[in-house]
């Protein structure tokens, strides 16, 4: 009787044991994203916890895609991580500067990490289906 092929060399990497000090990162990347719920939330609220309104929304939104960045980056998924970075650095980089020419320039970058996400995205859909 012939053997069955296993699983078990996939399954242990699936199964592989997270240090303590990592977990404890990856809990601190959710202050960044609660950061950025608050700052998008009063924005919707109208309350004002920065001075210029329209500068809270993006300062919140770069924190929430902080945190996706650095949970990603902590977990080794190095595509995801670049892509959100990417559009992290878009995001600040359209607060810092009002000049056209840099946002463009920004708006590129963007696009590189969206491009980057959908990558990603596909391929773990890819995958998925494949199970």
């Amino acid at each position: 009787m012939a053997k069955k092929p296993t699983k078990k060399k996939n399954d242990a990497a699936s199964t592989r044991r997270s240090s303590p000090g990592r977990n404890v990162f990856l809990a601190l990347t959710l202050a960044p994203l609660a950061i950025g719920i608050i700052l998008i939330g009063a924005w919707v609220l109208d309350l004002e916890i920065l001075g210029d309104p329209q500068s809270q929304i993006t300062v919140g939104i770069f924190f929430f895609l902080l945190a996706f960045t650095a949970s990603n980056a902590l977990q080794k998924r190095w595509r995801l991580a670049a892509g959100w970075g990417l559009l992290a650095a878009a995001d600040i980089v359209t607060l810092a500067w009002l000049n056209v020419a840099v946002q463009v320039l920004a708006l590129a970058v963007g696009a590189v990490g969206l491009v980057l996400l959908g990558i990603e995205f596909y391929r773990q859909f890819r995958q998925g289906r494949a199970k």
